[in-house]
């Protein structure tokens, strides 16, 4: 009777750290929601800024694997565009970027120009690869409607040489 006693007793015994087990599991799951739930946000926006260079390391990668490292020369681009002798263009010292790309600017001044040629100017610039992007401008209106002049600030990234 004393081994039914203790197999009764461990019976009970084993049923009561189950009901607590279960009691404790059921009063902790609203707190285990939660923290998944935070977890769950922080995952989302871990996603989204693991996207956000996306496109960028992408055209890195694709001019990397095509070798463009030289920008265009953008005083040939004004002659094809302008004319000779209608831009001056003074190139500024390189500024490293990542990868073993810098970042190229050159200040350019267009004294007496048409807007459409400038445009025209600017579009070259931006077709070649890689492209140059207006970072400043600045305009002077001259007398006659259409035309002024610009000072313009372009700027691209060129592979370092070795």
């Amino acid at each position: 009777m004393t081994a039914e006693r203790v197999w009764k007793g461990l019976a009970v015994a084993l049923a009561a750290l189950a009901a607590a087990a279960t009691l404790q599991t059921a009063l902790s799951a609203p707190r285990h929601r939660e923290l998944l739930a935070r977890k769950d946000a922080d995952l989302a926006k871990i996603r989204s800024f693991a996207g956000r260079w996306a496109a960028e390391d992408a055209l890195r990668a694709d001019w990397d694997r095509r070798q463009v490292a030289q920008p265009a020369d953008l005083a040939d681009l004004a002659v094809h565009a302008l004319g000779v002798g209608a831009a001056k263009v003074s190139p500024r010292s390189p500024v490293p970027a990542a990868g073993g790309w810098q970042r190229r600017e050159a200040a350019v001044e267009l004294p007496a120009v048409a807007y459409g040629e400038a445009a025209t100017f600017l579009a070259a610039a931006a077709a070649a690869e890689p492209p140059w992007r207006l970072r400043e401008i600045e305009i002077r209106p001259a007398a006659e409607a259409g035309r002024g002049a610009l000072s313009l600030v372009l700027e691209t990234l060129e592979k370092k040489r070795p």
